[in-house]
Formats: structure tokens, sequence, C-alpha cells
């Protein structure tokens, strides 16, 4: 069989094959409202070309396909600001930096959302009582993914009831007991370390410049980098190995570049993930367990927002 050509024999192929196409619309660059996004927004949007690398990074992307940070950058580089602020995508990012670390032109996506996330409460689109919620819901949602790592040390999540959702969002975690932490004393009444201490956790004085930049920080009890780092130099290094909690970090890198010390809080983290799967406490599967599991939570948390903004939207 002949290869089909669109224009030997049948002349009206073509045409009727076209008109069958949909639509497109032509889209007509606002370049007063590109310039403004662009120097205001502090994203470096005009070095984006469309390599879809941030998508491939997002969390929220890769869990449920809702957020494409791709199309955000290049709708602000055609100057669409307003269909922009009418998106509910720019209250799905996590901040977590994803996107930029995948990115070969250090674009950054997450500051365009935090941009249009100020410009939108600036116009009165939302109000405080949204953002109240928002923060609220966003905390309530670490709980569920403490939960959901807990589950899946030892089984997957294959579903998640309605039921199920609500109580691990709105039940805190919790606390543990308050007792004295007696640091493990080696020779000369020094704390003992492991003869592979974790990278320069020793620097931490407990300033708290990690935990003040975590984008995740919102119940000590579910997750605190200053927390982690500090029982792992107190020598409580098995009971982080046993905790969901070391499983909860974006990889956003805030805390290392924050610390004076220069303490790489997320490399420790990595470090104890790793010490985990090593030492047997949980099994080298959990991290595919994680992201399976992610498919289900994180489109649960987007439906959730999308209520809070059909709830409190002050403007179409």
């Amino acid at each position: 069989m002949s290869a089909l050509s669109l224009t030997d024999d049948k002349p009206g192929l073509a045409q009727s094959i076209c008109t069958k196409m949909p639509a497109i619309a032509t889209i007509e660059p606002d370049w007063d409202r590109w310039r403004a996004v662009s120097t205001s927004s502090a994203a470096d949007i005009d070095r984006c070309w469309t390599c879809g690398a941030c998508d491939n990074g997002c969390p929220v992307s890769l869990a449920t396909g809702r957020l494409r940070p791709q199309r955000n950058v290049r709708m602000a580089v055609y100057g669409m600001l307003d269909r922009l602020l009418a998106l509910p995508d720019i209250w799905y990012c996590l901040s977590c930096r994803r996107c930029l670390q995948g990115c070969p032109n250090r674009v950054k996506p997450y500051e365009l959302n935090q941009f249009l996330r100020n410009e939108a409460i600036r116009r009165g689109i939302y109000s405080g009582d949204f953002i109240s919620a928002y923060q609220k819901l966003f905390a309530e949602f670490q709980r569920v993914r403490w939960r959901t790592a807990g589950h899946c040390f030892n089984d997957k999540l294959d579903h998640l009831q309605d039921q199920t959702w609500y109580q691990w969002l709105k039940k805190p975690i919790r606390r543990a007991p308050y007792r004295p932490i007696v640091m493990v004393q080696g020779r000369n009444g020094h704390p003992s370390r492991d003869p592979k201490p974790l990278l320069h956790s020793q620097f931490c004085f407990t300033c708290s410049e990690c935990s003040g930049c975590c984008p995740i920080i919102c119940e000590g009890d579910v997750f605190d980098p200053q927390r982690i780092i500090r029982m792992a130099n107190l020598g409580l290094s098995d009971e982080l190995l046993m905790s969901p909690s070391i499983w909860l970090c974006l990889g956003c890198q805030r805390c290392t570049d924050a610390c004076s010390q220069t303490v790489s809080g997320h490399e420790i983290i990595l470090q104890l993930q790793r010490q985990a799967i090593e030492k047997g406490v949980v099994d080298p599967n959990l991290p595919i367990r994680l992201l399976e599991a992610d498919r289900i939570i994180y489109p649960k948390f987007l439906d959730e927002i999308d209520t809070l903004i059909g709830l409190y939207r002050m403007k179409p």
C-alpha cells in the first residue's frame, strides 16, 4: 500500500481533514503584562525554552498531572496574567523547588506561583479567610503524609476511603510523652559518635534557621529538620530510623541553603533514609510505595483546595 498523499489524486482530501480539525485560537501576547511579571516575580521566566524538565520534577505534577509548571511559565511569558490568576494551579504548588532543581536554565516556577498568589491577594480575588483556611489545610495534609509513610512501612496504600482521609487529615499526631534525653557518653565524658557521623551535623547549634525556612514545617511532631538533626546528634538515630518523619522531606534544600554553619539538612535526612534501608528498618521498596501512595493522597489534597477556592473566591 502506497503512502497516503494529500495532494496527488485526491485534491479534496486535505480540505476535508482540515475542516474536521478543531480550531486553534491565536494567542496575542500582552508584552506590558509580560514585562510586569518578568520584573516583579524573580522567576526568570524569559529563560524558559519549554523543555518540560520542571513538569517531570514536580511531585504534584507526577502524582496528579493537574499542575504544569511549564504551562504556567509559558502563559506568563505571553502576558496572560488574568488567566493565570484564575487558575487553581497557583495554590497547588508545594514550594518544594524541584522545578528549579531540574531546570537547565534555572527558571523558578515556584517563584512565579508565589508572585501570582500575592497578586491575587492584592487584587482582592482571595480574602484573608481563604489564606487562613488554605494554610490550615496545608498543615493538616502533612499529617496525612506522615500517616501515609507510616502505613507504607508495612503495606502498600491501594486506596484511601473518605472517612480515613478526613481522620488522617483532622486528627493531630499523638505527642510522645516527655522524657529527659540522656546523651550516650563516650570516653572523657563526651557524647559518643557514630564512626560515620552525619554530614556536618555536629556543627548545628539549634539556631532554627533550617526550621524557619522549611516549606512543610507546620507541626513539630510531624516534621522539623532541626529536631531531626538534634536527635541525631544526641544519639537517637535509631528512633529516627523508625519515624515516618524522615520520609516527608521534599528535598527543596532550603535548610541547607539557609544554614550559616554549613549543615546539610537535606543530606542528613537522605543519609538517615539510606541507613533505614541498609539496616533493614524498612525494605528497599518503601520509596516506590510512597510514590504510588502520592497518586492517591495528592488528588484528594487538590480536591480540598478546589473546595476552598469555591467557598472563598471573591471575584470571577
